[in-house]
């Protein structure tokens, strides 16, 4: 735990209740900001530069051995829940030459690329975000999906890659089935 006061450690500007769990690792090379109420249960969260910013906003809840990646900026929404493995990434690896290892090309990430995640969405276990994403708020990302396409709010969503299964209707309060 972080403490039960405001605090700043490495850089992090981070609320009231944080709490980093067993084999947390934040690599902190730009602006980290975690809210009140904040559970990183374990796992890595990095931010790449000085320009670099990870933003988690109050009451979310980051489940245990994911991987939070930070180029440009990720924001996660207000009581944003989260399973275990998740790996959230605005940024991928280069490919450009063919004679280089890839390790070697560093990383595609566009000047505006960033990930944003709506409040109360739920991210299941395995679950892939990466590139240039926006989840919208409270929608359902299953298990083991691979987001690589916005999702707009109040959906839920599953595959590899991820679709759209149903929608909330807000005119006439009723769920909608999506077909693919």
């Amino acid at each position: 735990m972080l403490g039960l006061f405001k605090t700043v450690l490495n850089g992090v500007k981070a609320g009231r209740n944080v709490y980093v769990g067993f084999n947390g690792k934040i690599i902190n090379r730009g602006m980290m900001t975690l809210g009140d109420n904040v559970s990183l249960r374990g796992g890595r969260f990095y931010t790449a530069h000085g320009a670099s910013r990870l933003l988690i906003d109050s009451g979310s809840d980051i489940g245990e051995y994911s991987t939070v990646s930070a180029q440009n900026l990720i924001r996660i929404g207000k009581n944003v829940l989260s399973g275990t493995h998740v790996f959230i990434s605005d940024h991928n690896h280069e490919y450009i030459d063919v004679n280089v290892p890839i390790m070697f090309q560093g990383v595609r990430c566009g000047k505006d690329d960033r990930v944003e995640i709506g409040d109360g969405t739920w991210i299941g276990t395995n679950a892939v975000i990466a590139g240039n994403v926006r989840i919208g708020k409270n929608c359902v990302i299953g298990a083991n999906s691979v987001v690589t396409r916005d999702i707009p709010d109040y959906c839920v969503a599953a595959g590899a890659p991820c679709r759209i299964i149903k929608q909330y209707d807000q005119e006439n309060k009723k769920w909608k089935k999506i077909r693919n």
